[in-house]
Protein backbone atom coordinates (compact mmCIF):
# COMPACT_ATOMS: atom_id res chain seq x y z
CA UNK A 1 0.00 0.00 0.00
CA UNK A 2 2.93 2.54 0.78
CA UNK A 3 4.15 2.31 -2.79
CA UNK A 4 0.38 3.15 -3.70
CA UNK A 5 0.89 6.15 -1.45
CA UNK A 6 3.91 7.32 -2.85
CA UNK A 7 2.69 7.45 -6.75
CA UNK A 8 0.01 9.42 -5.39
CA UNK A 9 1.46 12.40 -3.63
CA UNK A 10 2.18 15.09 -6.27
CA UNK A 11 1.38 14.49 -9.52
CA UNK A 12 -1.80 17.30 -8.79
CA UNK A 13 -3.59 17.99 -11.79
CA UNK A 14 -2.84 21.54 -13.58
CA UNK A 15 -6.18 22.46 -15.07
CA UNK A 16 -7.03 25.67 -17.53
CA UNK A 17 -9.60 28.08 -15.98
CA UNK A 18 -11.28 29.08 -19.28
CA UNK A 19 -14.51 30.84 -17.19
CA UNK A 20 -11.91 32.66 -15.82
CA UNK A 21 -10.02 33.77 -18.63
CA UNK A 22 -13.28 34.69 -20.87
CA UNK A 23 -14.28 36.65 -17.94
CA UNK A 24 -11.18 39.26 -16.84
CA UNK A 25 -10.26 39.02 -20.95
CA UNK A 26 -6.97 36.97 -20.30
CA UNK A 27 -5.35 33.75 -21.77
CA UNK A 28 -4.15 30.76 -20.58
CA UNK A 29 -4.79 30.97 -16.83
CA UNK A 30 -4.00 27.61 -14.82
CA UNK A 31 -5.07 26.19 -11.96
CA UNK A 32 -2.73 23.72 -9.84
CA UNK A 33 -5.11 21.48 -7.80
CA UNK A 34 -3.10 20.22 -4.86
CA UNK A 35 -6.34 18.87 -3.25
CA UNK A 36 -5.59 16.12 -5.70
CA UNK A 37 -2.96 14.63 -2.84
CA UNK A 38 -3.72 11.91 -0.78
CA UNK A 39 -5.64 13.48 2.00
CA UNK A 40 -6.25 16.66 0.05
CA UNK A 41 -3.51 19.28 0.58
CA UNK A 42 -0.24 20.41 -0.51
CA UNK A 43 1.81 19.26 2.79
CA UNK A 44 1.29 15.84 1.84
CA UNK A 45 4.13 16.44 0.12
CA UNK A 46 6.26 17.12 2.75
CA UNK A 47 4.67 15.03 5.06
CA UNK A 48 5.70 12.10 2.76
CA UNK A 49 9.65 12.94 2.73
CA UNK A 50 9.56 13.70 6.61
CA UNK A 51 7.99 10.09 7.12
CA UNK A 52 10.82 8.96 4.67
CA UNK A 53 13.55 10.54 6.69
CA UNK A 54 12.44 9.83 9.85
CA UNK A 55 12.13 6.29 8.90
CA UNK A 56 15.92 6.07 7.10
CA UNK A 57 17.13 7.50 10.64
CA UNK A 58 15.46 4.62 12.64
CA UNK A 59 12.71 6.33 14.30
CA UNK A 60 9.39 5.11 15.21
CA UNK A 61 7.67 8.37 16.46
CA UNK A 62 7.42 11.67 15.03
CA UNK A 63 6.06 14.71 17.31
CA UNK A 64 6.05 18.24 16.24
CA UNK A 65 3.77 21.38 17.28
CA UNK A 66 1.05 21.95 14.94
CA UNK A 67 -1.91 24.08 14.63
CA UNK A 68 -3.05 21.24 12.18
CA UNK A 69 -2.01 21.65 8.31
CA UNK A 70 0.52 19.17 7.98
CA UNK A 71 -0.09 17.19 11.16
CA UNK A 72 -3.05 16.27 9.25
CA UNK A 73 -0.67 15.08 6.41
CA UNK A 74 1.08 13.33 8.65
CA UNK A 75 -1.78 11.92 10.80
CA UNK A 76 -3.39 10.16 7.18
CA UNK A 77 0.21 9.04 5.37
CA UNK A 78 1.54 7.57 8.77
CA UNK A 79 -1.08 4.76 8.85
CA UNK A 80 0.59 3.56 5.98
CA UNK A 81 3.88 3.38 7.30
CA UNK A 82 3.48 1.86 11.01
CA UNK A 83 5.13 5.51 11.94
CA UNK A 84 3.03 6.97 14.93
CA UNK A 85 2.66 10.80 15.27
CA UNK A 86 2.38 12.54 18.67
CA UNK A 87 1.14 16.51 18.32
CA UNK A 88 1.22 19.41 20.52
CA UNK A 89 -1.46 22.14 19.86
CA UNK A 90 -2.00 25.11 21.71
CA UNK A 91 -6.03 24.84 21.46
CA UNK A 92 -7.66 21.67 20.50
CA UNK A 93 -10.73 23.58 19.39
CA UNK A 94 -8.36 25.67 16.94
CA UNK A 95 -6.99 22.36 15.15
CA UNK A 96 -7.46 23.32 11.26
CA UNK A 97 -7.56 20.14 9.45
CA UNK A 98 -10.37 17.25 10.42
CA UNK A 99 -7.59 14.59 9.54
CA UNK A 100 -6.02 15.60 12.49
CA UNK A 101 -7.60 13.49 15.13
CA UNK A 102 -6.38 10.96 17.82
CA UNK A 103 -6.58 7.20 17.23
CA UNK A 104 -4.74 3.81 17.26
CA UNK A 105 -1.18 6.00 15.37
CA UNK A 106 -2.10 9.73 16.31
CA UNK A 107 -1.86 11.38 19.80
CA UNK A 108 -2.69 15.25 20.65
CA UNK A 109 -1.64 16.46 23.43
CA UNK A 110 -2.84 20.41 24.42
CA UNK A 111 -0.10 22.32 25.99
CA UNK A 112 0.51 26.30 26.51
CA UNK A 113 -0.90 29.27 24.98
CA UNK A 114 1.10 29.63 21.71
CA UNK A 115 2.21 27.65 18.84
CA UNK A 116 5.86 28.40 20.07
CA UNK A 117 5.00 26.99 23.10
CA UNK A 118 4.07 23.52 22.12
CA UNK A 119 7.54 23.86 19.27
CA UNK A 120 9.14 24.02 22.15
CA UNK A 121 7.93 21.64 24.45
CA UNK A 122 7.72 18.98 21.23
CA UNK A 123 11.61 19.57 21.03
CA UNK A 124 11.97 18.85 24.12
CA UNK A 125 10.24 15.85 24.47
CA UNK A 126 11.41 14.78 21.16
CA UNK A 127 14.96 14.98 22.27
CA UNK A 128 14.36 13.04 25.74
CA UNK A 129 12.17 10.50 24.37
CA UNK A 130 14.53 9.71 21.24
CA UNK A 131 11.79 10.94 18.65
CA UNK A 132 11.70 12.24 14.77
CA UNK A 133 11.45 15.98 15.52
CA UNK A 134 9.06 17.13 12.48
CA UNK A 135 9.23 20.65 13.93
CA UNK A 136 10.83 23.79 11.49
CA UNK A 137 14.16 24.46 11.62
CA UNK A 138 17.05 24.27 9.66
CA UNK A 139 17.23 20.47 8.50
CA UNK A 140 13.21 20.76 8.10
CA UNK A 141 12.97 24.06 6.45
CA UNK A 142 15.51 23.02 3.80
CA UNK A 143 13.46 19.41 3.38
CA UNK A 144 10.12 22.04 3.23
CA UNK A 145 11.96 23.37 0.02
CA UNK A 146 12.72 20.32 -1.41
CA UNK A 147 8.98 19.02 -1.05
CA UNK A 148 7.96 22.33 -3.13
CA UNK A 149 10.68 22.45 -5.56
CA UNK A 150 8.96 19.38 -7.25
CA UNK A 151 5.72 21.94 -7.63
CA UNK A 152 7.81 24.04 -10.05
CA UNK A 153 9.44 20.76 -12.15
CA UNK A 154 5.36 19.22 -12.42
CA UNK A 155 4.40 22.51 -14.03
CA UNK A 156 7.01 22.46 -16.36
CA UNK A 157 6.43 19.47 -17.55
CA UNK A 158 2.81 19.60 -17.68
CA UNK A 159 2.76 22.95 -19.27
CA UNK A 160 5.72 22.78 -22.11
CA UNK A 161 5.88 26.09 -22.58
CA UNK A 162 7.55 29.06 -20.53
CA UNK A 163 5.05 30.40 -16.96
CA UNK A 164 5.39 34.34 -16.76
CA UNK A 165 4.07 33.60 -12.98
CA UNK A 166 2.87 31.69 -10.87
CA UNK A 167 0.64 32.66 -7.73
CA UNK A 168 1.51 30.97 -4.30
CA UNK A 169 0.10 31.24 -0.71
CA UNK A 170 2.86 32.51 2.13
CA UNK A 171 2.90 32.06 5.42
CA UNK A 172 6.57 31.50 6.32
CA UNK A 173 8.22 31.69 3.21
CA UNK A 174 9.36 27.96 2.27
CA UNK A 175 6.82 27.60 0.14
CA UNK A 176 7.97 30.81 -1.92
CA UNK A 177 11.81 29.23 -1.39
CA UNK A 178 10.89 25.86 -2.31
CA UNK A 179 9.01 27.13 -5.46
CA UNK A 180 12.15 29.24 -6.64
CA UNK A 181 14.25 27.09 -5.83
CA UNK A 182 12.70 24.44 -8.05
CA UNK A 183 12.99 26.84 -11.10
CA UNK A 184 16.27 27.92 -10.48
CA UNK A 185 17.08 24.29 -11.39
CA UNK A 186 15.28 23.62 -14.60
CA UNK A 187 17.00 27.40 -15.12
CA UNK A 188 20.46 26.02 -14.22
CA UNK A 189 20.15 22.76 -16.37
CA UNK A 190 18.59 25.18 -19.28
CA UNK A 191 15.18 23.28 -19.30
CA UNK A 192 13.60 27.09 -19.13
CA UNK A 193 15.36 30.03 -20.57
CA UNK A 194 14.05 32.92 -17.93
CA UNK A 195 12.12 32.38 -13.97
CA UNK A 196 8.40 33.24 -14.01
CA UNK A 197 7.62 35.91 -11.56
CA UNK A 198 6.67 34.46 -8.30
CA UNK A 199 3.58 35.87 -6.27
CA UNK A 200 3.46 35.75 -2.55
CA UNK A 201 0.41 35.98 -1.52
CA UNK A 202 -0.89 36.36 1.80
CA UNK A 203 -3.02 38.41 4.25
CA UNK A 204 -3.32 42.59 4.07
CA UNK A 205 -1.71 42.51 7.88
CA UNK A 206 0.28 40.55 10.02
CA UNK A 207 2.91 38.86 8.05
CA UNK A 208 6.74 39.69 8.37
CA UNK A 209 7.52 38.78 4.34
CA UNK A 210 4.78 41.04 2.88
CA UNK A 211 5.54 44.38 5.45
CA UNK A 212 9.51 43.60 3.93
CA UNK A 213 8.73 43.78 0.67
CA UNK A 214 6.51 46.76 0.95
CA UNK A 215 9.32 48.63 2.47
CA UNK A 216 11.60 47.63 0.11
CA UNK A 217 13.67 45.80 2.52
CA UNK A 218 16.74 43.34 1.41
CA UNK A 219 16.50 41.76 4.81
CA UNK A 220 13.36 40.35 6.17
CA UNK A 221 11.61 42.29 8.96
CA UNK A 222 10.30 41.10 12.09
CA UNK A 223 7.13 42.43 13.65
CA UNK A 224 5.55 43.19 16.82
CA UNK A 225 2.81 40.40 17.35
CA UNK A 226 0.89 42.78 19.64
CA UNK A 227 0.37 45.15 16.76
CA UNK A 228 -1.35 42.14 14.87
CA UNK A 229 -5.04 41.65 14.20
CA UNK A 230 -6.19 38.00 13.91
CA UNK A 231 -9.10 37.03 12.00
CA UNK A 232 -11.28 33.94 11.10
CA UNK A 233 -9.48 33.81 7.80
CA UNK A 234 -6.15 35.45 8.47
CA UNK A 235 -4.99 33.54 11.34
CA UNK A 236 -3.14 30.89 9.20
CA UNK A 237 -1.17 33.40 7.59
CA UNK A 238 -0.27 35.69 10.19
CA UNK A 239 3.79 35.28 10.80
CA UNK A 240 5.42 38.41 12.70
CA UNK A 241 8.65 36.16 12.31
CA UNK A 242 9.45 33.67 8.97
CA UNK A 243 11.15 31.08 9.16
CA UNK A 244 12.06 30.82 6.07
CA UNK A 245 11.50 34.47 5.44
CA UNK A 246 14.79 35.84 4.03
CA UNK A 247 15.26 32.94 1.32
CA UNK A 248 11.47 33.92 0.30
CA UNK A 249 12.22 37.49 0.19
CA UNK A 250 15.29 36.71 -1.99
CA UNK A 251 13.59 34.53 -4.42
CA UNK A 252 10.59 37.03 -4.78
CA UNK A 253 13.38 39.88 -5.61
CA UNK A 254 15.44 37.29 -7.97
CA UNK A 255 12.07 36.44 -9.89
CA UNK A 256 11.36 40.25 -10.52
CA UNK A 257 8.12 39.06 -8.07
CA UNK A 258 5.67 40.49 -6.01
CA UNK A 259 3.83 40.01 -2.86
CA UNK A 260 1.09 40.69 -2.11
CA UNK A 261 -1.65 41.46 0.56
CA UNK A 262 -5.11 40.82 0.31
CA UNK A 263 -8.34 41.42 3.03
CA UNK A 264 -10.96 39.18 4.15
CA UNK A 265 -13.46 40.97 1.66
CA UNK A 266 -11.56 40.28 -1.35
CA UNK A 267 -10.85 36.74 -0.28
CA UNK A 268 -14.41 35.68 0.38
CA UNK A 269 -15.96 37.84 -3.02
CA UNK A 270 -13.14 36.47 -5.36
CA UNK A 271 -13.16 33.29 -3.60
CA UNK A 272 -17.28 32.60 -3.63
CA UNK A 273 -17.09 33.82 -7.17
CA UNK A 274 -14.36 32.00 -8.90
CA UNK A 275 -15.38 28.66 -6.96
CA UNK A 276 -18.98 29.15 -9.03
CA UNK A 277 -18.06 29.80 -12.25
CA UNK A 278 -14.99 27.07 -12.24
CA UNK A 279 -16.77 24.50 -10.53
CA UNK A 280 -13.67 24.13 -7.75
CA UNK A 281 -13.67 22.74 -3.97
CA UNK A 282 -11.41 24.63 -2.10
CA UNK A 283 -11.23 26.34 1.55
CA UNK A 284 -11.34 30.08 2.00
CA UNK A 285 -8.04 29.97 4.30
CA UNK A 286 -6.47 28.31 1.25
CA UNK A 287 -7.88 30.71 -1.87
CA UNK A 288 -5.34 33.66 -0.90
CA UNK A 289 -3.58 33.09 -4.24
CA UNK A 290 -6.79 33.40 -6.06
CA UNK A 291 -7.66 36.35 -4.39
CA UNK A 292 -3.93 37.63 -4.97
CA UNK A 293 -4.15 37.32 -8.82
CA UNK A 294 -7.38 38.84 -9.04
CA UNK A 295 -6.24 41.31 -7.42
CA UNK A 296 -3.17 41.69 -9.80
CA UNK A 297 -6.03 42.00 -12.59
CA UNK A 298 -7.60 44.71 -11.18
CA UNK A 299 -4.74 46.31 -10.71
CA UNK A 300 -3.57 46.09 -13.94
CA UNK A 301 -0.28 43.97 -13.08
CA UNK A 302 -1.58 40.42 -15.06
CA UNK A 303 -1.06 40.89 -19.00
CA UNK A 304 -1.41 38.06 -21.90
CA UNK A 305 1.25 34.81 -20.99
CA UNK A 306 0.74 32.03 -19.10
CA UNK A 307 -0.28 32.11 -15.44
CA UNK A 308 -0.71 29.37 -12.65
CA UNK A 309 -2.42 29.93 -9.36
CA UNK A 310 -1.52 27.28 -6.94
CA UNK A 311 -4.16 25.77 -4.50
CA UNK A 312 -3.02 24.13 -1.86
CA UNK A 313 -6.21 22.32 -1.07
CA UNK A 314 -8.52 22.90 -4.64
CA UNK A 315 -9.80 20.33 -6.68
CA UNK A 316 -11.95 19.85 -9.56
CA UNK A 317 -15.97 19.96 -8.23
CA UNK A 318 -15.87 15.81 -9.55
CA UNK A 319 -17.90 12.56 -8.22
CA UNK A 320 -15.40 9.88 -8.81
CA UNK A 321 -17.53 6.72 -8.38
CA UNK A 322 -17.22 2.75 -9.01
CA UNK A 323 -20.01 1.74 -11.30
CA UNK A 324 -22.46 -0.95 -11.30
CA UNK A 325 -24.65 -1.89 -14.68
CA UNK A 326 -27.89 -0.72 -12.37
CA UNK A 327 -26.41 2.52 -11.41
CA UNK A 328 -26.14 3.87 -14.86
CA UNK A 329 -28.94 6.82 -15.33
CA UNK A 330 -28.44 5.98 -19.31
CA UNK A 331 -29.47 3.06 -20.79
CA UNK A 332 -26.06 0.51 -21.60
CA UNK A 333 -26.42 1.07 -25.03
CA UNK A 334 -26.14 4.84 -24.32
CA UNK A 335 -23.46 3.94 -22.05
CA UNK A 336 -21.40 2.20 -24.89
CA UNK A 337 -21.85 4.67 -27.22
CA UNK A 338 -20.90 7.46 -25.48
CA UNK A 339 -17.25 4.78 -24.48
CA UNK A 340 -17.15 4.65 -28.37
CA UNK A 341 -17.23 7.95 -28.88
CA UNK A 342 -14.95 9.83 -26.14
CA UNK A 343 -12.39 6.94 -26.81
CA UNK A 344 -12.32 8.81 -30.59
CA UNK A 345 -8.89 7.68 -32.93
CA UNK A 346 -7.98 4.99 -29.74
CA UNK A 347 -11.41 3.03 -30.02
CA UNK A 348 -11.15 -0.45 -30.70
CA UNK A 349 -14.40 -2.51 -32.61
CA UNK A 350 -17.83 -2.81 -31.00
CA UNK A 351 -17.01 -6.34 -29.99
CA UNK A 352 -13.67 -6.23 -28.08
CA UNK A 353 -15.18 -2.62 -25.86
CA UNK A 354 -18.46 -4.91 -25.10
CA UNK A 355 -16.27 -7.94 -24.53
CA UNK A 356 -14.23 -6.03 -21.57
CA UNK A 357 -16.97 -3.69 -20.51
CA UNK A 358 -19.16 -6.77 -19.34
CA UNK A 359 -15.80 -8.37 -17.92
CA UNK A 360 -15.37 -4.98 -15.96
CA UNK A 361 -18.77 -4.82 -15.15
CA UNK A 362 -18.95 -8.66 -13.75
CA UNK A 363 -15.32 -9.00 -12.96
CA UNK A 364 -13.23 -6.09 -12.40
CA UNK A 365 -14.17 -1.86 -11.96
CA UNK A 366 -16.18 0.31 -14.09
CA UNK A 367 -15.49 4.06 -12.93
CA UNK A 368 -16.88 7.01 -13.70
CA UNK A 369 -16.39 10.57 -13.73
CA UNK A 370 -19.35 12.88 -12.98
CA UNK A 371 -20.17 16.59 -13.01
CA UNK A 372 -23.28 17.68 -11.45
CA UNK A 373 -24.50 13.65 -11.63
CA UNK A 374 -23.50 14.10 -15.61
CA UNK A 375 -21.09 11.44 -16.77
CA UNK A 376 -18.07 13.09 -18.21
CA UNK A 377 -15.37 10.60 -17.86
CA UNK A 378 -15.25 6.59 -17.88
CA UNK A 379 -12.26 4.11 -16.71
CA UNK A 380 -12.70 0.31 -17.59
CA UNK A 381 -10.62 -2.04 -15.56
CA UNK A 382 -11.07 -5.61 -16.71
CA UNK A 383 -10.07 -8.63 -14.76
CA UNK A 384 -7.50 -10.86 -16.14
CA UNK A 385 -7.17 -14.56 -15.11
CA UNK A 386 -3.48 -14.14 -13.87
CA UNK A 387 -2.89 -14.02 -9.59
CA UNK A 388 0.98 -13.53 -9.96
CA UNK A 389 2.24 -13.94 -13.78
CA UNK A 390 0.19 -11.24 -14.84
CA UNK A 391 -1.43 -7.96 -12.99
CA UNK A 392 -4.79 -8.88 -11.55
CA UNK A 393 -6.24 -5.84 -13.72
CA UNK A 394 -6.28 -4.46 -16.76
CA UNK A 395 -6.93 -1.06 -17.46
CA UNK A 396 -8.88 -1.39 -21.50
CA UNK A 397 -10.27 2.12 -21.50
CA UNK A 398 -10.11 5.39 -20.17
CA UNK A 399 -11.99 7.78 -21.98
CA UNK A 400 -13.09 11.67 -21.16
CA UNK A 401 -16.07 13.66 -22.85
CA UNK A 402 -15.77 15.89 -25.31
CA UNK A 403 -15.09 19.48 -24.84
CA UNK A 404 -13.59 18.84 -20.75
CA UNK A 405 -10.26 18.43 -21.52
CA UNK A 406 -7.90 20.00 -19.13
CA UNK A 407 -9.77 19.31 -15.73
CA UNK A 408 -7.50 16.33 -14.51
CA UNK A 409 -10.62 14.27 -15.38
CA UNK A 410 -8.45 11.30 -16.89
CA UNK A 411 -5.57 11.99 -13.56
CA UNK A 412 -8.88 11.34 -11.24
CA UNK A 413 -9.89 8.47 -13.30
CA UNK A 414 -6.50 6.79 -13.01
CA UNK A 415 -6.04 7.50 -9.82
CA UNK A 416 -9.38 5.82 -8.55
CA UNK A 417 -7.85 2.46 -10.68
CA UNK A 418 -4.91 2.49 -8.89
CA UNK A 419 -6.73 2.97 -6.16
CA UNK A 420 -9.09 0.32 -5.71
CA UNK A 421 -6.65 -2.20 -7.86
CA UNK A 422 -4.28 -1.86 -4.98
CA UNK A 423 -1.89 -0.94 -7.87
CA UNK A 424 -2.00 -4.66 -9.64
CA UNK A 425 -2.70 -3.18 -13.04
CA UNK A 426 -1.90 -3.33 -16.58
CA UNK A 427 -2.36 -0.89 -19.52
CA UNK A 428 -1.55 -0.58 -23.88
CA UNK A 429 -1.05 2.42 -24.93
CA UNK A 430 -0.55 3.53 -28.53
CA UNK A 431 3.19 4.53 -29.37
CA UNK A 432 2.31 7.39 -30.69
CA UNK A 433 -0.02 8.92 -27.96
CA UNK A 434 2.15 10.72 -26.16
CA UNK A 435 -0.33 12.84 -23.90
CA UNK A 436 -1.63 9.55 -22.30
CA UNK A 437 1.82 8.26 -22.13
CA UNK A 438 2.94 11.30 -20.26
CA UNK A 439 -0.08 10.71 -18.05
CA UNK A 440 0.92 7.54 -17.22
CA UNK A 441 4.38 7.70 -16.21
CA UNK A 442 3.70 10.90 -14.02
CA UNK A 443 1.17 8.28 -11.79
CA UNK A 444 3.77 5.90 -11.24
CA UNK A 445 3.51 3.38 -14.55
CA UNK A 446 6.71 2.17 -16.33
CA UNK A 447 7.39 0.69 -20.03
CA UNK A 448 8.46 -2.37 -19.22
CA UNK A 449 8.21 -4.60 -22.56
CA UNK A 450 6.90 -4.36 -25.93
CA UNK A 451 3.17 -5.87 -26.88
CA UNK A 452 3.54 -7.39 -30.24
CA UNK A 453 0.55 -8.42 -31.69
CA UNK A 454 0.94 -10.90 -35.16
CA UNK A 455 -0.31 -9.31 -38.01
CA UNK A 456 0.87 -12.15 -40.79
CA UNK A 457 3.56 -12.77 -42.93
Amino acid sequence: MNEIIKNRVGRTPLIRARKLEKEVGIKNIYFKLEGNNPSGHIEDRLAYLLIRDAIARGKKTICMGTYGTIGGSLSYLSKYFDIKCVFYVPNKKRISRKLLVEGKNVKIIEYGRTYNDCVKESRHVSQKNNWYNANFGLANSVTNMYAVSYVAKELHDQLEKNIDSVFCQTFNGSSISGLHLGFKELWVNEEIESLPRIWAVTTENGNAILESYKQQRKEILTLDPKTIKRTRYSRHMVNANCQNGQEALNAIYDSYGSAIGVSDEELVTHTKHIKTIEKLELTFSNAFPLAGFMKAVEEGHIANGNHVIILDDGKSRLDITVLKKNDLQISYAEFMKRLDEWLMDFTDPVEEISEAVENAFEHGYVIGAFDHKMLIGIAVLSRTRFEAFFPKYHLSYIATKKGVKGRGIATQLLQKAIEVSNGDLSLHVETDNKRAIKLYEKMGLRKKYYRMLYAGK
